[in-house]
């Protein structure tokens, strides 16, 4: 309990014993943590639902198309003529809808069935995918398309987010969700790491527009998983009918609880200087501070994949974990200054080391940061509280690829990449040390679990002791 009232402003403190040792009677015992293997047991316990697996695989396929394009994209800009800087605006272009959309696209999912949202948006999407194909089969593809479609496929990614994540929860029962978010995560991850390996190989082997197409037909797959779902619609009812009083309401919900609203702190500075170097200047590393090719990029993004999927094996082992706040942050400065460190490389070879890094430890900070969010807010403000995670992470790429853009112009694509990472580490820092409730993720919704955590007989208040101190 002390953790609960700390994280709503109260001064809290636990004492062995709690009030029945503080009246003098008999503490009773508390049943031990779970093994290690019945936690790793635990964490796959979303795979014995037959909804989600059948919703797993069609978002597995569809994610490694979307990663095969994702990783081939930027280097298709420096082939039609960019330049480091033009990676920044592009992803300016592709980011923008999430400041816009973001927290409209939480609400659109509260109010609508979900399942046909995401049929209509993952349809569109896959028709701008078909159209980079033709556009650069029939020689008309440029920078000023490739700015325009990467708009429009953010727009439409940004609309389709919040439905796919609230649909999480209607795969699985309640007990089973930070499984099934952790499951999740792995599969991006799993994507992440396959689809630029085959984006290197089709770039080298069969050029631009089989990347396109490959991701277009992949969409086919999460379209049939989505379709045969079940409907799924959100629960908003009375006043929060109205879309400006739901965003309050949501709003006023995350940011009520501290260590919650210390989170949002640290995503803000996680997107705007830790995501960018990432999602836009690994081309341009490789091209002009590497000085390599396609076979190099795939590489490199493929390992930052491999990463991310160690990392997400973490994450499934960590999602059982009652205050997760600690892991989340220590990930947090590890790859920040992993960041640092690549946007100062010269060798491939410790490119590619840093790259693993980098990717384990940004999947689980990532990870667990949504496990959190997801597992902490009720039904009927799920999507829009993950709204406002997307608008305080992803919402602010399009100033940081400006940011990175400017420079990159400057510095570089290296100069740029390391300036990011020691500003997002520097960030971090300081959220940490100005904001500690940020170590207690987890415990603000799960009061009685954290304080058995930390000591089983806590459940009282030394308030005498605090002032003597």
């Amino acid at each position: 309990m002390a953790h609960w009232l700390k994280d709503r402003g109260y001064d809290a403190y636990a004492v062995r014993g709690g009030v029945l040792g503080l009246l003098g009677r008999p503490v009773p015992q508390v049943a031990a943590l779970p093994e290690r293997s019945a936690r790793w047991k635990a964490s796959a316990a979303a795979l014995r639902h037959k909804l989600f697996r059948r919703y797993s695989l069609g978002v597995l396929l569809s994610l490694t198309g979307n990663w095969i394009e994702a990783a081939a994209f930027g280097y298709v800009v420096l082939l039609l003529g960019g330049s480091a800087a033009t990676l920044g605006l592009i992803g300016f272009l592709n980011t923008i809808p999430n400041l816009a959309l973001g927290l409209p696209a939480g609400v659109l999912a509260d109010h609508f069935d979900r399942r046909k949202l995401l049929l209509i948006f993952q349809t569109a999407n896959m028709g701008v995918a078909a159209a980079l194909a033709t556009l650069w089969a029939t020689g008309t593809l440029s920078v000023f398309w490739m700015g325009a479609l990467a708009l429009v496929g953010g727009s439409l990614g940004t609309l389709s987010f919040p439905a796919f994540q609230a649909m999480i929860a209607s795969t699985v029962p309640e007990e089973d969700l930070e499984s099934a978010v952790a499951l999740n995560s792995l599969e991006l991850q799993l994507a992440r790491f396959i689809g630029p390996a085959i984006a290197g190989f089709l770039l080298a082997a069969a050029g631009p527009s089989w990347v396109f197409g490959v991701n277009a037909v992949s969409f086919l797959a999460v379209l049939v998983a989505v379709a045969l779902l079940p409907p799924s619609r959100g629960r908003v009812t009375g006043a929060a009918l109205a879309v400006g009083q739901a965003m309050k309401d949501a709003l006023r919900y995350v940011f009520g609880q501290r260590s919650i609203a210390s989170l949002m702190i640290l995503m803000l500075f996680a997107g705007m200087f830790a995501t960018p170097p990432v999602a836009f200047m690994i081309p341009g590393l490789v091209r002009f501070q590497l000085h390599e090719g396609a076979t190099t990029l795939g590489l490199l993004i493929s390992l930052v994949g491999l990463g991310s999927v160690f990392g997400s094996l973490a994450l499934l082992y960590l999602s059982g974990r009652v205050n997760k706040g600690e892991p989340a942050i220590a990930c947090y400065l590890l790859c920040a200054a992993a960041i640092t460190a690549i946007g100062l490389s010269t060798s491939v070879a410790l490119s590619f080391a840093l790259g693993i890094v980098g990717g384990f430890t940004g999947v689980v900070f990532i990870g667990l940061s949504t496990v959190v969010v997801q597992s902490t807010t009720s039904h009927e403000m799920r999507a829009r509280a993950m709204a406002i995670w997307a608008a305080c992470f992803v919402g602010v790429l399009p100033v940081g690829a400006l940011i990175t853009a400017g420079l990159a112009a400057w510095l570089g694509a290296g100069g740029a990449v390391a300036v990011d990472g020691a500003v997002a580490l520097l960030g971090g820092s300081a959220v940490v040390l100005t904001r500690p409730e940020v170590l207690w993720l987890g415990c603000a919704a799960l009061p009685e679990a954290c304080v058995v955590a930390t000591d089983p007989a806590a459940l009282a208040f030394l308030e005498e002791e605090r002032k003597a101190a």
